[in-house]
């Protein structure tokens, strides 16, 4: 098949989607792999969290492993795995902890995690491409003005109690995955086309990967050649090519086209409803079971939240919201 751009011209370009749910674009930007252990910090303090952070860099997942010396805090770990019911979030970029090295509050009754590379944020963003209006965006760990912390990112319109980047000088806020998508990627679901980053104009298109609308003056990406290619960078960003649920015991592979064969009617092993063989959707081929894209999280919240089906995107809607949190009302009740 013809590439439609050089791959010299783009020495850094992204290609999508990420293989499983323990990659994500900020592990992608500012991740290490090469940094060796030693010259990680191992406490640290985060403008975003009030009580200081101790490494935790062992890789045999044995609790009596993480003291390097007498004087530090010692909590057991679980990483994440759908496949045991056992959910861990990082409480920057929400995205599941699966491997170290983390960061953990010092402060045993405080269950802050973070992962390493989220330590590496920078505070600010100046002149960031959504908000030409202003010039800066500071980094927070919550939206203190919202209630119980959530606010909706101004990019991608999903619910969020993350770490967020926010324009002091107005209401603007964006989570810190949509801070960060790439001018260029490329997706397996249209191999050999550069995919750019674009503001919608007048006309609306459907995602090619949720069938969800793309908005008027929405951020998508599209493919320039054919003008016929649109996907909502979150779909992008947020669906990897496989993914693990407890109901199947298989790696579940996205697939983009009807399965070859295929005998039976489409319908989704989770919420039971049809599947649209023409839009992505999860497959095992050992079982022979489909997911729809949204039902098939990595986190497992999806039992007692329903996707969004309000039309605009499939996305699982509480992508980037960690529950379990307390949040304290000072205010007095009357």
């Amino acid at each position: 098949m013809t590439r439609y751009y050089e791959e010299a011209d783009y020495p850094n370009l992204l290609h999508l989607p990420f293989p499983n749910p323990s990659y994500s674009l900020l592990k992608y930007l500012f991740f290490k792999e090469k940094t060796s252990i030693t010259m990680l910090r191992e406490t640290e303090t985060h403008i975003a969290h009030q009580h200081p952070l101790i490494l935790e860099c062992c890789t045999d997942h044995n609790p009596s492993s993480l003291a390097s010396s007498s004087s530090r805090i010692i909590k057991p770990i679980s990483f994440h795995d759908p496949m045991k019911s056992i959910q861990l979030l990082c409480d920057g970029c929400l995205r599941p902890i699966t491997t170290n090295p983390i960061y953990m509050c010092a402060n045993e009754d405080c269950n802050f995690v973070l992962h390493e590379w989220c330590t590496r944020l920078p505070v600010e963003l100046k002149s960031h491409y959504s908000h030409p209006q202003h010039t800066r965006l500071v980094l927070r760990s919550k939206s203190l003005d919202k209630f119980f912390e959530v606010f909706y990112c101004d990019i991608c319109s999903l619910p969020c109690n993350g770490f967020v980047y926010h324009c002091e000088e107005c209401a603007y806020n964006i989570d810190v995955n949509c801070a960060f998508i790439p001018e260029e990627i490329t997706h397996a679901s249209h191999p050999n086309h550069l995919i750019s980053r674009v503001r919608q104009g007048e006309a609306y298109y459907d995602c090619r990967i949720c069938g969800g609308y793309i908005w008027e003056e929405d951020f998508t990406y599209s493919c320039k050649n054919c003008d016929k290619f649109h996907i909502h960078p979150w779909c992008a960003l947020l669906t990897p090519e496989t993914t693990r649920h407890r109901c199947d015991k298989h790696p579940m592979k996205l697939s983009y086209f009807p399965i070859e064969n295929h005998k039976t009617e489409y319908f989704c092993e989770i919420c039971e409803e049809e599947l649209n063989p023409q839009l992505p959707f999860y497959y095992c081929s050992e079982c022979m079971q489909s997911m729809h894209i949204a039902c098939a999280p990595s986190i497992l919240c999806y039992e007692t939240h329903m996707a969004n089906s309000s039309g605009w995107t499939t996305i699982y809607e509480f992508a980037n919201v960690k529950f379990g949190g307390t949040y304290n009302n000072t205010s007095i009740h009357p």
